[in-house]
């Protein structure tokens, strides 16, 4: 999800092959409910939220790193 516009998140989606949605936010209405922004207007600082199959949030990751999301996501998940 970003504040970016849908047609910036199709190219984005096509140029990385990604196989699921982006959510859009323009509004910046998720952005500022989970802190990933404090302004109605900025952007929003990268997060990762994850939600398990009920609708609980499990985690909230503020500090993401780019280089070591992935490992960091499966060694979470591997946790579990």
């Amino acid at each position: 999800m970003s504040v970016q516009d849908a047609a910036s998140h199709k190219q984005f989606a096509e140029e990385n092959n990604l196989n699921f949605p982006l959510l859009v936010d323009t509004g910046r209405h998720i952005s500022l409910l989970f802190g990933a922004t404090d302004q109605p207007d900025g952007l929003s600082s990268r997060i990762t939220v994850v939600i398990d199959k009920d609708g609980k949030i499990i985690k909230l990751d503020k500090e993401v790193n780019a280089r070591t999301h992935g490992k960091d996501l499966a060694d979470f998940f591997q946790s579990r």
